[in-house]
C-alpha cells in the first residue's frame, strides 16, 4: 500500500498552524465548478473550467507563492469529463480536501488526486447523467402539461424546481465529498444507495409518463350499433370497464414501432395514414370540447 493510501480522509481541521479553508472558499469553488464547461474543448473537456474552479483553494492554500499556486493547478489540466451539475461536484469536494491535507503536510503525491480524479469521473458521470434525465424528465412533464393548459406556471416551475434540486444535490454532494474524502464514492457504489434513488426516480417518472398517455392522447371512438332499437355506443362502455383504453393501445402501438428502430419520419406518416382512415371510417375520432 503506497504512503498517500495510509492517510485518513478527513480534511485535517484540528491540527495546529494548519491552513485551514474557509466556508468562503469553499463555497466559490462549488459555485466555479459550474463553469466546468467554460472554454469547452476536444482535447480536455472540462479541464480548464475545472482549474478555474480550483484557483480559490490553491491560492488560500499558498497564499504568498505564485509559483507553487501555478504548479498545483497544472494538475487539473489534465482530461476531465464527467456529469457536472448533479453528482460531478462529489470529485471536486474531495479534491479539494486532498489538497488542503497535502498543503497541511500529508504524504499526498499530485499523482494520488490526478488518479483519483480520473477514476471516479467514470463512474460518477453514470450516476449524476441518470438522475439528471430523471429529474428533467418528470418536471418536463409536468411543466408541459400545464403548459399545454395555456397555465403560465408550467415553465415557471419546471425553471424554479429544476434548478432548486439542482444546487441542492450538488451542494450536498460537493460537501459530501469535501467532508467525507475519496471514500464516500465507494461507500455509495458499495451500498447502491444511487441505484436505489434511481429506480425510486424512475418509478415516479414511469407514473408520469402513464399520467400524460392518458390525458395527453385524447382520442376516443365514436362507433355505436343498434340493438333492437338501442343505441350502444362504444365508448361509454369503454368509459365504465377500461377509461383510456384506446389511448393505452395507441402509446403502446407507437412504442413498438420505436423499439423497432422505425425512423422518426416513417412513425408520423403511419399516424397520419391511420388517424385519417379511421376518422374516416367513424372508428377514431377526436372528442369536441363541450
Amino acid at each position: 500500500m503506497s504512503t498517500y493510501q495510509t492517510q485518513r480522509d478527513v480534511p485535517l481541521k484540528e491540527t495546529q498552524g494548519a491552513t485551514t479553508l474557509t466556508r468562503k472558499e469553499l463555497l466559490k469553488t462549488w459555485a466555479l465548478n459550474y463553469s466546468s464547461e467554460t472554454c469547452y474543448n476536444y482535447e480536455r473537456l472540462q479541464a480548464l473550467g475545472q482549474t478555474s474552479a480550483m484557483v480559490p483553494v490553491i491560492r488560500k492554500l499558498y497564499p504568498n507563492d505564485k509559483a507553487k499556486q501555478v504548479q498545483e493547478l497544472k494538475k487539473y489540466l489534465n482530461f476531465f469529463n464527467t456529469e457536472p451539475s448533479f453528482c460531478g461536484h462529489v470529485i471536486t469536494g474531495v479534491s479539494v480536501a486532498m489538497e488542503e491535507q497535502r498543503a497541511n503536510g500529508a504524504q499526498l503525491p499530485p499523482e494520488a488526486i490526478t488518479s483519483l480524479r480520473s477514476g471516479l469521473m467514470g463512474p460518477v458521470a453514470g450516476i449524476g447523467d441518470t438522475l439528471q434525465a430523471i429529474v428533467y424528465s418528470i418536471l418536463a412533464a409536468i411543466a408541459c402539461n400545464l403548459a399545454i393548459q395555456g397555465n403560465i406556471a408550467g415553465p415557471i416551475l419546471f425553471e424554479v424546481v429544476y434548478k432548486f434540486i439542482m444546487i441542492f444535490c450538488s451542494l450536498n454532494m460537493f460537501f459530501l465529498g469535501y467532508r467525507k474524502g475519496r471514500t464516500v464514492i465507494l461507500d455509495i457504489l458499495k451500498k447502491g444507495l444511487m441505484d436505489k434513488l434511481t429506480d425510486a426516480f424512475g418509478l415516479i417518472g414511469l407514473m408520469v409518463v402513464g399520467g400524460m398517455a392518458a390525458s395527453r392522447v385524447n382520442i376516443i371512438t365514436p362507433a355505436s350499433i343498434n340493438l333492437n332499437g338501442v343505441t350502444v355506443i362504444f365508448q361509454d362502455i369503454l368509459n365504465t370497464l377500461l377509461p383510456s383504453l384506446i389511448p393505452l393501445v395507441i402509446t403502446l402501438g407507437i412504442l413498438k414501432m420505436v423499439n423497432k428502430k422505425m425512423k422518426p419520419n416513417t412513425v408520423i406518416a403511419i399516424i397520419f395514414i391511420v388517424g385519417i382512415i379511421t376518422s374516416y371510417l367513424g372508428v377514431l375520432a377526436v372528442p369536441v370540447a363541450k
